[in-house]
């Protein structure tokens, strides 16, 4: 900036307005004027720009990325991802003299903690009340205009009127060895910055006219969404697997849901930890944006208000607490089962990091149920809303019961009961199999009434959860189910390996071994011969993970996708948890908590404070059997 030259000073903004920006073009150069106007009824018509803030290259010179914008009252810096996108405005001749904008890094005062704070809480606003939304993408590429091209033409097929193609034709026609260069570019559309940014997720979805501009090339979001969806269907082309893919395909879900929960009159609901969960894979400069980017998303955005005063740790644990006094559940605890705390990091175990990376699962873990709107999930629009006649099961760990509690500085104290210790583990991709020790299954008992097939039976019913689809809408179908899991363990014990995926194969060899009521899984599975029917297991069953509501679809979500391990514990019960487990954790059922949970005794403070490892499946304990009974009293339960 020149140190002649005055710098722009902002006006102060109320609560209620929004600081808009119009350009000027003269001589080749832009200068800008601002004027404030009430967000709401005599705001101009104007245009809102979604950008990453950082180039696709940016320089270490942290000065380069900076330049000036003149004003009628001195100098502006400007980014020079929004510098970039002036000069096409420049070249197009568009969007400027009568056209007013609404681009963040120059219409908020930044350096104003205060307005910074309140505007961030009207963005979703803003985008919406928005005339249109430009998506810039940054500067043209060699991939440009293939990309933009092979979006049309990918639109323009799956949206056929008069003979729209199925998955096998687009299959046919787009998956030829000449389109790998259509791919590539495709690939690079969806590579640039924009799309890994948390900020962009609500700024794509929420306004009603959205376009993307590439350098001088512009294709609209509706078109992009079309070449999703034919994206999609080749699932032969390595885009499919990419990060990418997964950046254009989750917001294209969360776009279809926000639009559809508007006309819907809110029956259908994102809350903002469902939404925090989903958008986990993408990036924030700022840690706290990965709450306060999708706020205008959620549905029941009330409770967390925006300000930036506080640190990242403490927003994180403002939330977790606004969220357990609001709906007086302590679901969302679960979530450190995979949000865990960072090395280093101040939050206590029970409080899930946002700013842990995972890939987006639309039901990432239990409490995610679609039959608790609470939390709920990020199923598709056809699934999600439920027929008042056909509710969705619910797991209920601790019945209907409210949570109890108090916060202690950092620590939850909640009333709950212990219920078994965790005493064998399988093995799994990336953890080894730990064996039991204790005695009620390192010797089988011959009074024990649990015979090889009821253990099976509990194992199949462990390995999906109970549930027969991924959004779990449905208990599981037992004879269907175990039909299939039979069929896959009979073909590997007669080594006709060949039929069985390599996911099931990897997961017996990690498991055979494993303890259970004294005799070992493969041995289990020998003794069963008797009790099965093996005749009845020669109709093969679905082995495509694709197909969610089967057996092996369910086996591949929670054993591969969500990187569940099978479980024994001290009293013989089976179920399923998380590769963070350990011998010797503690099964808690927490009052208010939908699902039993693992805590691991803290050595430092006594026996009754503990860590949170987060959520886990018991068979015979998701109803509420695990409450009441005179062995497993109530009792307060320091969680740090």
């Amino acid at each position: 900036m020149d140190k002649n030259h005055v710098s722009y000073s902002y006006e102060p903004i109320q609560g209620d307005q929004v600081r808009l920006v119009k350009f000027n073009h003269h001589s080749g150069c832009i200068s800008a004027v601002f004027k404030t106007f009430p967000l709401e009824g005599i705001a101009p018509p104007y245009r809102a720009l979604s950008y990453s803030w950082r180039s696709e290259s940016p320089t270490t010179d942290a000065t380069e990325r900076y330049h000036v914008l003149q004003t009628e009252k001195g100098q502006l810096r400007v980014l020079d991802t929004v510098h970039a996108f002036f000069c096409v405005l420049l070249s197009k001749g568009a969007g400027l003299d009568d056209t007013w904008w609404w681009i963040d890094s120059i219409c908020i005062n930044l350096a104003d903690v205060e307005e910074r704070s309140q505007q961030v809480q009207l963005m979703g606003q803003i985008y919406r009340n928005a005339h249109a939304v430009i998506i810039w993408l940054g500067a043209e590429s060699d991939h440009t205009d293939r990309a933009v091209d092979f979006i049309q033409l990918l639109n323009k097929t799956v949206r056929q009127q008069t003979h729209r193609p199925g998955p096998k034709e687009i299959r046919r026609i787009f998956q030829q060895h000449h389109y790998q260069p259509h791919w590539a570019a495709l690939t690079s559309f969806f590579q640039r910055r924009w799309w890994s940014r948390t900020w962009t997720l609500q700024e794509y979805a929420i306004s009603a006219d959205t376009s993307f501009w590439w350098g001088s090339r512009s294709v609209s979001r509706f078109a992009v969404e079309g070449a999703l969806i034919g994206a999609d269907q080749c699932t032969s082309v390595a885009f499919k697997g990419t990060p990418a893919f997964r950046h254009g395909f989750s917001r294209r879900r969360v776009q279809i849901l926000h639009k559809e929960g508007q006309a819907e009159a809110n029956t259908i609901h994102m809350s903002l930890v469902a939404l925090a969960a989903y958008s986990s894979c993408f990036e924030a400069t700022d840690d706290r944006d990965r709450l306060y980017g999708i706020k205008g998303l959620a549905t029941d955005s009330y409770f967390l208000d925006v300000d930036y005063s506080y640190s990242v740790e403490d927003t994180y644990l403002r939330f977790a607490k606004a969220f357990i006094e609001h709906y007086k559940s302590l679901d969302v605890i679960c979530f450190a089962s995979i949000y865990s705390p960072l090395p280093g990091s101040a939050l206590p175990s029970w409080v899930p990091d946002w700013r842990a990376r995972s890939d987006p699962l639309s039901v990432p873990l239990m409490v995610s149920q679609s039959a608790k709107r609470h939390i709920g999930n990020l199923r598709p629009f056809a699934l999600a809303i439920d027929e008042p006649s056909n509710p969705s099961p619910c797991y209920a760990a601790s019945k209907d019961s409210a949570a109890v509690y108090t916060f202690k500085g950092s620590k939850l104290v909640a009333r709950g009961t212990i219920v078994d210790v965790v005493d064998g583990l399988a093995g799994s991709r990336n953890t080894e199999l730990v064996q039991c020790s204790t005695q009620v299954n390192l010797t089988k008992v011959a009074s024990d009434c649990m015979s090889a097939w009821e253990i099976l039976r509990k194992v199949c019913k462990s390995l999906v959860l109970d549930r027969k689809d991924r959004f779990m809408r449905f208990a599981m179908p037992d004879d269907e189910f175990f039909h299939d899991f039979m069929w896959l363990c009979d073909k590997l014990m007669m080594e006709s390996v060949s039929l069985v995926p390599k996911e099931f194969q990897e997961w017996y060899d990690c498991t055979k071994s494993l303890l259970i009521r004294g005799r070992s899984f493969e041995n289990i599975l020998h003794d069963s011969s008797e009790a099965v029917d093996i005749a009845s297991l020669s109709l093969a069953p679905n082995r495509d993970e694709y197909i969610f509501d089967t057996f092996f679809g369910r086996f591949f979500d929670t054993v591969v996708r969500m990187s569940l391990r099978l479980m024994v514990t001290r009293n013989g019960r089976i179920g399923l948890v998380s590769e963070k487990a350990s011998k010797g954790d503690l099964v808690g059922v927490l009052l208010g908590c939908s699902v039993p949970i693992l805590l691991r005794q803290s050595g430092d403070e006594g026996e009754g404070t503990f860590t949170l490892v987060g959520e886990c499946f018991l068979d015979g304990l998701m109803d509420g059997a695990g409450l009441g009974g005179d062995n497993c009293p109530e009792r307060d339960l320091y969680i740090k």
